[in-house]
């Protein structure tokens, strides 16, 4: 297998993101609403597609999905934490026009750099690396694990972003806020109501999945561009300290915590094992970027995640293969 072959277009499309924008080819509101289109509608489109035309009916038990969920919880909370209490921002001091830096807990910033630490570029990387390494019979097994991939990470830092008025005093107040952004993510969104679909059984009209199948063939082009794109508008140098704590949290820390609760924790088969692994040693997804942009928080963090972890994954995947094979 030539993993080389896999991340090598990804790389190409971001790349000629950036130039295109550095050369100014391409402006920043012009690639924000390139972004729009891609976030609202390319990518939902993909994704309902691809929730509800999955066949869900093979290898569903509650340890495939312990084994894969509760290491990414486990990870977000420790990257989480980390954010929260290491992270310090910069700000203009005022006083003396200065530039300060203070400690700042951020719950918004902490949930969307513990986001870049745990999700996977499962179907971009994930399925064509298995595809090529194992066979067509891991195609169900990643379905499985992608219906519900985005919706509980998105979810997750959905909650932690919601934004608490503090005069609001009552909880449910907070929890009605949170329910009403996340309904209105386009992403969660289109799994569900795909996944709705699929497990109701319902066909839809050939001409309806067609035009599905249309707007969604540009979402990962146009995800990819777009992270190449912002790059040219980020000091990504001034963050190396906590995008490298992002990359160890990714290609490490979490495919071994995968490793422990699939292989020793639930005993699970080896090929369940072997995906599990190698999805969860995928680069972080660009869509991570496209989170972080909709929130304002991180952006600089979570495109410079995207870029090296998806460079360093072009030797960590062919070992933690070599590994777990």
């Amino acid at each position: 297998m030539n993993i080389i072959s896999v991340i090598a277009p990804l790389i190409t499309v971001a790349f000629i993101g950036f130039i295109c924008t550095k050369s100014k080819w391409l402006s920043k509101e012009q690639l924000n609403t390139v972004s729009k289109f891609t976030f609202s509608i390319s990518i939902p489109a993909f994704l309902f597609y691809q929730m509800a035309k999955a066949d869900f009916s093979d290898q569903v038990s509650p340890q495939l999905f312990a084994a894969f969920y509760l290491p990414i919880l486990v990870c977000y909370g420790i990257i989480w934490l980390i954010n929260y209490y290491f992270y310090r921002d910069k700000s203009n001091d005022r006083t003396n026009n200065k530039t300060n830096e203070y400690h700042s807990k951020n719950r918004a910033a902490s949930a969307i750099f513990a986001l870049s630490a745990s999700y996977s570029n499962t179907v971009i990387v994930g399925l064509p690396v298995l595809l090529a390494a194992i066979g067509e019979q891991v195609i169900g097994i990643v379905f499985l694990i992608v219906a519900f991939h985005s919706a509980i990470l998105f979810a997750l830092t959905s909650a932690f972003t919601t934004k608490i008025d503090k005069n609001e005093q009552r909880k449910h107040i907070y929890w009605l806020n949170f329910i009403k952004q996340t309904i209105h993510n386009p992403l969660i969104i289109s799994i569900l109501s795909g996944l709705t679909i699929n497990l109701l059984g319902i066909t839809l009209p050939s001409f309806f999945q067609d035009s599905l199948a249309l707007m969604g063939k540009p979402a990962i082009t146009l995800a990819l561009f777009i992270l190449g794109g912002s790059l040219a508008f980020y000091h990504v140098r001034q963050e190396l300290t906590f995008i490298s704590i992002a990359c160890i949290g990714k290609l490490i820390l979490l495919p071994c915590l995968v490793l422990f609760a699939s292989q020793y924790l639930f005993n699970l088969e080896p090929l369940i094992v072997t995906v599990l692994v190698v999805l969860s040693a995928c680069p972080t997804a660009s869509t991570a970027y496209l989170i972080a942009a909709t929130h304002q928080q991180h952006q600089h963090v979570v495109a410079g995640t995207v870029v090296l972890t998806t460079l360093m994954s072009m030797i960590t995947i062919p070992l933690w293969l070599n590994f777990v094979l």
